[in-house]
Protein backbone atom coordinates (compact mmCIF):
# COMPACT_ATOMS: atom_id res chain seq x y z
CA UNK A 1 0.00 0.00 0.00
CA UNK A 2 1.39 3.30 -0.65
CA UNK A 3 2.70 5.16 1.88
CA UNK A 4 0.34 8.18 2.92
CA UNK A 5 2.23 11.64 3.35
CA UNK A 6 0.08 12.32 6.63
CA UNK A 7 0.97 10.00 9.32
CA UNK A 8 -1.65 7.80 11.08
CA UNK A 9 -0.48 9.75 14.35
CA UNK A 10 -1.45 13.30 12.98
CA UNK A 11 -5.12 11.78 12.32
CA UNK A 12 -5.42 9.92 15.56
CA UNK A 13 -4.22 13.43 16.95
CA UNK A 14 -6.93 15.26 15.18
CA UNK A 15 -9.53 12.68 16.26
CA UNK A 16 -8.10 12.95 20.18
CA UNK A 17 -7.78 9.43 20.70
CA UNK A 18 -5.17 6.86 20.39
CA UNK A 19 -7.42 3.33 19.17
CA UNK A 20 -7.00 2.63 15.73
CA UNK A 21 -10.31 2.66 14.24
CA UNK A 22 -11.34 -0.01 10.89
CA UNK A 23 -11.84 2.82 9.05
CA UNK A 24 -9.12 4.94 9.58
CA UNK A 25 -6.57 3.90 6.88
CA UNK A 26 -9.40 4.87 4.28
CA UNK A 27 -9.50 8.03 5.38
CA UNK A 28 -5.94 8.27 5.73
CA UNK A 29 -5.55 7.17 2.28
CA UNK A 30 -8.09 9.80 1.29
CA UNK A 31 -6.41 12.72 2.33
CA UNK A 32 -3.55 11.45 0.31
CA UNK A 33 -5.79 12.12 -2.40
CA UNK A 34 -6.80 15.21 -1.10
CA UNK A 35 -3.62 16.51 -0.62
CA UNK A 36 -2.08 16.74 -4.14
CA UNK A 37 -5.38 19.09 -4.82
CA UNK A 38 -4.58 21.68 -1.94
CA UNK A 39 -1.18 21.86 -2.98
CA UNK A 40 -1.90 23.06 -6.66
CA UNK A 41 -4.43 25.47 -4.85
CA UNK A 42 -2.83 29.17 -4.00
CA UNK A 43 -4.69 28.91 -0.76
CA UNK A 44 -2.53 26.73 1.02
CA UNK A 45 0.62 27.95 -1.05
CA UNK A 46 4.29 26.87 0.03
CA UNK A 47 2.83 26.01 3.63
CA UNK A 48 3.33 22.26 4.10
CA UNK A 49 2.03 21.87 7.18
CA UNK A 50 -0.98 24.14 6.78
CA UNK A 51 -1.50 21.90 3.75
CA UNK A 52 -1.54 18.46 5.65
CA UNK A 53 -3.36 20.50 8.36
CA UNK A 54 -6.35 21.03 5.23
CA UNK A 55 -6.16 17.56 4.43
CA UNK A 56 -6.97 16.42 7.53
CA UNK A 57 -9.42 18.67 8.34
CA UNK A 58 -11.30 17.87 5.21
CA UNK A 59 -10.83 14.50 5.55
CA UNK A 60 -12.47 14.81 9.45
CA UNK A 61 -15.41 16.15 7.61
CA UNK A 62 -16.26 13.70 5.33
CA UNK A 63 -15.95 11.27 7.99
CA UNK A 64 -18.58 12.87 10.51
CA UNK A 65 -20.81 13.40 7.30
CA UNK A 66 -20.34 9.53 6.98
CA UNK A 67 -21.23 8.45 10.42
CA UNK A 68 -23.63 11.76 11.07
CA UNK A 69 -21.91 12.52 14.50
CA UNK A 70 -18.71 13.95 15.60
CA UNK A 71 -17.38 17.53 15.80
CA UNK A 72 -19.15 18.60 11.93
CA UNK A 73 -22.87 17.82 13.22
CA UNK A 74 -22.03 19.57 17.07
CA UNK A 75 -21.15 22.63 14.90
CA UNK A 76 -23.90 22.24 12.16
CA UNK A 77 -26.55 21.22 14.81
CA UNK A 78 -25.62 23.98 17.52
CA UNK A 79 -25.04 26.74 15.00
CA UNK A 80 -28.81 25.92 13.32
CA UNK A 81 -30.34 26.05 17.12
CA UNK A 82 -28.78 29.74 17.13
CA UNK A 83 -29.26 31.16 13.85
CA UNK A 84 -32.08 28.95 11.70
CA UNK A 85 -29.52 28.28 9.19
CA UNK A 86 -26.42 25.28 8.86
CA UNK A 87 -23.96 27.96 8.15
CA UNK A 88 -22.45 31.50 8.03
CA UNK A 89 -21.77 33.28 5.05
CA UNK A 90 -23.41 31.14 2.35
CA UNK A 91 -27.29 31.35 1.04
CA UNK A 92 -27.95 27.45 0.99
CA UNK A 93 -29.96 26.62 -2.10
CA UNK A 94 -32.81 23.81 -2.02
CA UNK A 95 -29.53 21.48 -2.73
CA UNK A 96 -28.21 21.97 0.50
CA UNK A 97 -29.02 19.28 2.37
CA UNK A 98 -27.87 18.38 6.37
CA UNK A 99 -25.84 15.38 7.07
CA UNK A 100 -24.71 14.82 3.41
CA UNK A 101 -21.61 16.54 1.97
CA UNK A 102 -22.17 20.17 0.40
CA UNK A 103 -20.08 22.72 -1.22
CA UNK A 104 -20.60 25.06 0.86
CA UNK A 105 -19.93 23.20 4.07
CA UNK A 106 -15.84 22.54 2.36
CA UNK A 107 -15.53 26.36 1.66
CA UNK A 108 -16.33 26.94 5.60
CA UNK A 109 -14.06 24.35 6.65
CA UNK A 110 -11.26 26.13 4.27
CA UNK A 111 -12.28 29.15 5.56
CA UNK A 112 -11.71 28.34 8.97
CA UNK A 113 -8.24 27.55 8.19
CA UNK A 114 -7.30 30.72 6.63
CA UNK A 115 -9.39 32.95 9.49
CA UNK A 116 -8.67 32.36 13.40
CA UNK A 117 -8.76 34.15 16.20
CA UNK A 118 -6.06 36.60 17.58
CA UNK A 119 -3.63 33.89 18.93
CA UNK A 120 -1.21 35.84 21.73
CA UNK A 121 -1.71 39.67 20.94
CA UNK A 122 -5.09 40.94 19.41
CA UNK A 123 -3.76 41.75 16.36
CA UNK A 124 -2.54 38.09 15.68
CA UNK A 125 -6.08 37.26 14.03
CA UNK A 126 -6.36 36.46 10.73
CA UNK A 127 -9.33 37.57 7.87
CA UNK A 128 -9.92 35.90 4.68
CA UNK A 129 -13.10 36.22 2.42
CA UNK A 130 -15.37 33.58 2.46
CA UNK A 131 -16.03 33.94 -1.10
CA UNK A 132 -12.87 34.31 -2.05
CA UNK A 133 -12.52 32.80 -5.71
CA UNK A 134 -9.55 30.73 -4.98
CA UNK A 135 -11.58 28.94 -1.75
CA UNK A 136 -14.71 28.54 -4.01
CA UNK A 137 -12.80 26.64 -6.30
CA UNK A 138 -10.87 24.85 -4.00
CA UNK A 139 -13.99 23.52 -1.96
CA UNK A 140 -15.81 22.42 -5.31
CA UNK A 141 -12.70 20.56 -6.30
CA UNK A 142 -13.17 18.67 -2.69
CA UNK A 143 -16.40 18.24 -3.43
CA UNK A 144 -16.25 16.46 -6.46
CA UNK A 145 -13.84 13.94 -4.97
CA UNK A 146 -15.93 13.33 -2.08
CA UNK A 147 -18.60 12.53 -3.95
CA UNK A 148 -16.57 10.18 -6.41
CA UNK A 149 -15.56 8.11 -3.18
CA UNK A 150 -19.22 8.42 -1.12
CA UNK A 151 -20.41 5.18 -1.27
CA UNK A 152 -17.19 3.49 -0.47
CA UNK A 153 -16.30 5.63 2.83
CA UNK A 154 -16.57 3.43 5.80
CA UNK A 155 -18.18 4.52 9.19
CA UNK A 156 -16.15 5.15 11.92
CA UNK A 157 -18.05 4.15 14.97
CA UNK A 158 -16.50 6.51 17.63
CA UNK A 159 -17.01 9.92 16.74
CA UNK A 160 -14.71 12.56 16.37
CA UNK A 161 -14.26 15.76 18.99
CA UNK A 162 -15.51 19.05 18.62
CA UNK A 163 -12.74 20.05 16.21
CA UNK A 164 -14.28 22.47 14.06
CA UNK A 165 -12.78 26.33 14.86
CA UNK A 166 -15.18 28.07 16.90
CA UNK A 167 -17.77 25.51 18.12
CA UNK A 168 -17.56 26.57 21.90
CA UNK A 169 -18.51 29.26 21.50
CA UNK A 170 -21.21 28.37 20.14
CA UNK A 171 -22.11 27.34 24.15
CA UNK A 172 -22.16 30.88 24.82
CA UNK A 173 -25.81 32.01 24.93
CA UNK A 174 -26.24 35.75 23.66
CA UNK A 175 -28.22 37.68 26.22
CA UNK A 176 -30.55 40.57 25.16
CA UNK A 177 -29.57 43.99 26.95
CA UNK A 178 -31.79 44.56 29.89
CA UNK A 179 -33.84 47.36 29.22
CA UNK A 180 -33.85 50.14 31.86
CA UNK A 181 -37.48 50.84 33.64
CA UNK A 182 -38.88 52.53 36.31
CA UNK A 183 -38.06 49.49 38.35
CA UNK A 184 -34.31 49.18 37.20
CA UNK A 185 -31.76 50.30 40.14
CA UNK A 186 -29.02 52.23 38.58
CA UNK A 187 -25.80 53.18 39.23
CA UNK A 188 -25.36 56.90 40.57
CA UNK A 189 -23.18 57.32 37.72
CA UNK A 190 -25.42 55.85 35.20
CA UNK A 191 -28.24 57.91 36.90
CA UNK A 192 -25.98 61.45 36.46
CA UNK A 193 -24.93 60.05 32.99
CA UNK A 194 -28.43 59.73 31.83
CA UNK A 195 -29.40 63.35 33.44
CA UNK A 196 -26.92 64.82 31.65
CA UNK A 197 -27.29 63.36 28.18
CA UNK A 198 -31.14 63.88 28.28
CA UNK A 199 -31.60 59.97 28.81
CA UNK A 200 -29.39 58.88 25.80
CA UNK A 201 -27.46 56.01 26.47
CA UNK A 202 -24.41 56.68 24.62
CA UNK A 203 -22.06 60.24 25.54
CA UNK A 204 -18.92 61.24 23.42
CA UNK A 205 -15.88 63.07 24.38
CA UNK A 206 -13.21 63.82 22.19
CA UNK A 207 -10.14 63.75 24.64
CA UNK A 208 -9.53 62.44 27.67
CA UNK A 209 -9.45 66.17 29.24
CA UNK A 210 -13.11 66.53 28.17
CA UNK A 211 -13.41 62.61 29.75
CA UNK A 212 -12.11 63.97 33.02
CA UNK A 213 -14.28 66.89 33.18
CA UNK A 214 -17.29 64.93 32.72
CA UNK A 215 -15.93 62.86 35.70
CA UNK A 216 -15.47 65.53 37.79
CA UNK A 217 -18.36 67.99 37.18
CA UNK A 218 -21.10 65.25 36.17
CA UNK A 219 -20.44 62.35 38.20
CA UNK A 220 -18.59 63.88 41.29
CA UNK A 221 -15.15 61.86 40.86
CA UNK A 222 -12.53 63.12 43.03
CA UNK A 223 -10.64 65.51 40.77
CA UNK A 224 -7.11 63.51 41.50
CA UNK A 225 -5.50 61.77 38.96
CA UNK A 226 -5.60 57.95 40.53
CA UNK A 227 -9.64 58.58 40.33
CA UNK A 228 -10.20 59.32 36.71
CA UNK A 229 -8.67 56.19 35.07
CA UNK A 230 -5.33 57.77 34.26
CA UNK A 231 -4.33 54.21 31.99
CA UNK A 232 -7.12 56.01 29.04
CA UNK A 233 -4.97 59.40 29.24
CA UNK A 234 -3.01 58.97 26.14
CA UNK A 235 -6.71 57.83 24.74
CA UNK A 236 -8.74 59.77 22.64
CA UNK A 237 -12.42 59.74 21.00
CA UNK A 238 -14.14 58.05 23.97
CA UNK A 239 -17.92 56.71 23.98
CA UNK A 240 -19.80 56.09 27.40
CA UNK A 241 -22.37 53.38 27.60
CA UNK A 242 -24.98 54.08 30.39
CA UNK A 243 -27.14 50.91 30.66
CA UNK A 244 -29.02 49.12 33.46
CA UNK A 245 -26.03 47.04 33.80
CA UNK A 246 -23.59 50.08 34.84
CA UNK A 247 -21.60 52.43 32.77
CA UNK A 248 -18.81 51.28 29.87
CA UNK A 249 -15.93 53.81 28.73
CA UNK A 250 -14.70 52.45 24.91
CA UNK A 251 -11.34 54.37 24.14
CA UNK A 252 -10.54 55.06 20.31
CA UNK A 253 -13.84 54.09 18.78
CA UNK A 254 -16.08 57.24 18.83
CA UNK A 255 -15.73 57.41 14.89
CA UNK A 256 -17.48 54.40 14.04
CA UNK A 257 -21.13 55.37 15.77
CA UNK A 258 -23.19 58.04 13.98
CA UNK A 259 -25.56 59.84 15.83
CA UNK A 260 -26.26 63.10 15.35
CA UNK A 261 -24.92 64.50 19.00
CA UNK A 262 -21.51 62.53 18.38
CA UNK A 263 -19.52 65.04 16.30
CA UNK A 264 -15.94 62.47 15.86
CA UNK A 265 -18.43 60.55 13.45
CA UNK A 266 -16.22 59.52 10.69
CA UNK A 267 -17.89 57.47 7.53
CA UNK A 268 -14.44 56.59 5.78
CA UNK A 269 -12.86 55.74 9.36
CA UNK A 270 -16.08 53.55 10.39
CA UNK A 271 -15.69 51.73 6.49
CA UNK A 272 -12.20 50.91 6.52
CA UNK A 273 -11.36 49.87 10.06
CA UNK A 274 -14.73 49.89 11.92
CA UNK A 275 -14.41 45.97 11.72
CA UNK A 276 -11.56 45.60 14.16
CA UNK A 277 -14.54 46.02 16.31
CA UNK A 278 -15.60 42.19 15.69
CA UNK A 279 -12.32 40.59 15.33
CA UNK A 280 -9.58 42.61 17.58
CA UNK A 281 -10.12 41.56 21.14
CA UNK A 282 -10.62 44.22 23.90
CA UNK A 283 -11.57 46.90 21.16
CA UNK A 284 -14.68 47.48 22.28
CA UNK A 285 -17.28 46.28 25.11
CA UNK A 286 -19.51 43.41 23.66
CA UNK A 287 -22.45 45.47 25.10
CA UNK A 288 -21.49 48.72 23.18
CA UNK A 289 -21.59 46.67 19.93
CA UNK A 290 -24.71 44.94 20.73
CA UNK A 291 -26.43 48.29 21.33
CA UNK A 292 -24.79 49.42 18.19
CA UNK A 293 -25.91 46.89 16.12
CA UNK A 294 -29.18 46.79 17.49
CA UNK A 295 -29.42 50.30 17.24
CA UNK A 296 -28.60 50.41 13.57
CA UNK A 297 -26.07 53.12 14.82
CA UNK A 298 -22.90 51.15 13.37
CA UNK A 299 -23.75 51.43 9.73
CA UNK A 300 -20.57 51.69 7.81
CA UNK A 301 -18.83 49.08 9.90
CA UNK A 302 -17.51 46.22 6.78
CA UNK A 303 -15.09 43.81 6.36
CA UNK A 304 -12.01 44.69 4.44
CA UNK A 305 -12.84 42.81 1.13
CA UNK A 306 -15.23 42.76 -1.35
CA UNK A 307 -19.18 42.59 -0.32
CA UNK A 308 -17.71 42.90 3.27
CA UNK A 309 -20.37 45.32 4.68
CA UNK A 310 -23.11 42.52 3.45
CA UNK A 311 -21.09 39.80 5.12
CA UNK A 312 -20.24 41.60 8.21
CA UNK A 313 -23.96 43.04 9.05
CA UNK A 314 -25.43 39.90 7.93
CA UNK A 315 -23.10 37.34 9.94
CA UNK A 316 -21.75 40.20 12.78
CA UNK A 317 -22.95 38.09 15.75
CA UNK A 318 -21.34 35.03 14.42
CA UNK A 319 -17.84 36.94 13.81
CA UNK A 320 -17.86 38.45 17.01
CA UNK A 321 -18.07 34.56 18.72
CA UNK A 322 -15.12 33.69 16.38
CA UNK A 323 -12.90 36.06 16.81
CA UNK A 324 -13.31 38.01 20.44
CA UNK A 325 -13.70 34.72 22.65
CA UNK A 326 -14.05 35.44 26.03
CA UNK A 327 -14.99 38.51 24.99
CA UNK A 328 -17.68 38.09 23.27
CA UNK A 329 -20.32 38.35 26.37
CA UNK A 330 -17.74 38.54 28.82
CA UNK A 331 -17.96 40.56 31.59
Amino acid sequence: MKTAPIFMKQWLAANKRTRILSGDQWYLDFAAKILPIIKLSPLFEGDDNAQKNAAISLCMYFQDVIARTGGWKIFSDTYHSLYNTYLPFYQLSDSYIPDEINPEDIAFVLWTLKSHPALNEPDEYALHNPHDKGLSALAQEIYKLMDENFEEAPINETPSSSWVTGTNLLDTPSTPLPEITPETRLSKNVEYSLEYSSGNPLLYFTTYKELCKFFVEVLKWEDTLSSLLPDLQHNKEFVIYANSKGMLIAPDVAAYFREAHNPMYNAERAAAKGYELFCRPGTCPFDLIKYGMGQGILPEVQLPFPDGKEILHKNWDFIARYYLCEYYEGD
